[in-house]
């Protein structure tokens, strides 16, 4: 009774060296600490004896995935045990340089993408949340080297504003940062950002919300440091964990009661009195016109229904009584 995803994304780490304005990292109550390789390689291993359904391995989570010293040993165990696997990795850039790059690729993975938010060191520092200033000039450095490269591994920019008038104030021009990365890289997408369900409020959840955001049905994997698996990446602290796959297999983890639950929800929109995080939660907002300001190779429409790593859509309301919502 798994949702219907070919992505299965393991937060490796949720230690962080950036204080993004936008990101609840501060609020995290789970324990910050980094998956060890073995049970890195119990999770996985277990997850595709039980199921071939996930040919798609992202590294994104609360953390900096480049802080677990482990990750090239971790794709290379993947790799090893699933050949054709697509690997995706979502980065603050902090630790990504040309070396590390050619060694991310001959490894095998698919793309990096990298969160860079930010114009100038004086921006960079201030909605990244650090202190050393030339870190602004060194991830700019290593990211136009990186673009010069001869690569299959694909390099992917995005950015995160919050709004114009922000955005002249602290001299972030939009404009500017599209038109110097564009060339660059293979894809570059700028965003407003989002709640973080009710962590932050950078969007307004609207009167009119849909039944479901998709997830329940056709989300991604989510399994968090600590080897248990969470319903939802924006749910940061874990509140919607299903079950543990350090002792439960996937089909005990998606018959919980938690899983019961939120499918029940999530097909009749009603969440009153359920005590879920989904009811105020602007993921389930019915106009997604406000999310993305910029994409140069998706259509923005249909880029805003899907996930942020296999870009596959979600499953919107008039699908999920038409379509079966499980894969067996």
């Amino acid at each position: 009774m798994i949702p219907t995803s070919n992505d299965m994304r393991i937060e490796i780490s949720t230690n962080c060296n950036y204080k993004c304005i936008f990101c609840p990292h501060h609020k995290l109550i789970r324990k910050k600490e980094n998956m060890p390789l073995d049970l890195f390689k119990l999770v996985f291993d277990k997850v595709h004896t039980e199921t071939d359904q996930f040919d798609t391995l992202s590294f994104p989570g609360m953390g900096e995935p480049f802080l677990n010293k482990d990750i090239v040993p971790m794709i290379a165990h993947a790799k090893n045990k699933k050949p054709n696997l697509t690997v995706l990795i979502l980065t603050n850039g902090s630790a990504l340089t040309p070396e590390k790059f050619k060694e991310l690729e001959d490894v095998g993975v698919t793309s990096v993408r990298v969160s860079f938010y930010g114009n100038t060191p004086e921006t960079y520092s201030e909605i990244m949340g650090i202190k050393n200033s030339d870190m602004f000039k060194r991830v700019t450095q290593n990211l136009i080297e990186i673009s010069k490269m001869e690569r299959k591994t694909k390099l992917l920019l995005t950015m995160n504003i919050v709004s114009n008038d922000y955005n002249e104030k602290k001299h972030v021009i939009t404009q500017e940062w599209i038109k110097f990365w564009e060339s660059k890289v293979d894809l570059i997408e700028v965003w407003r950002p989002h709640n973080w369900v009710d962590s932050v409020q950078w969007r307004e959840v609207q009167a009119t919300q849909l039944h479901t955001c998709g997830r329940p049905f056709n989300g991604p994997l989510q399994i968090q440091v600590d080897g248990t698996v969470n319903m939802c990446c924006f749910d940061y602290d874990g509140e919607l964990e299903l079950g543990d796959l350090k002792t439960q297999s996937l089909k005990e983890i998606f018959s919980s009661p938690m899983f019961k639950k939120l499918v029940e929800c999530h097909t009749s929109g009603n969440f009153k009195g359920s005590g879920l995080i989904c009811e105020n939660c602007d993921q389930r907002n019915a106009d997604k016109s406000d999310v993305m300001v910029y994409n140069s190779k998706f259509n923005i429409d249909e880029r805003v229904k899907a996930t942020s790593t296999t870009y596959a859509k979600l499953a919107a309301d008039e699908e999920i009584s038409k379509e079966p919502a499980f894969k067996q």
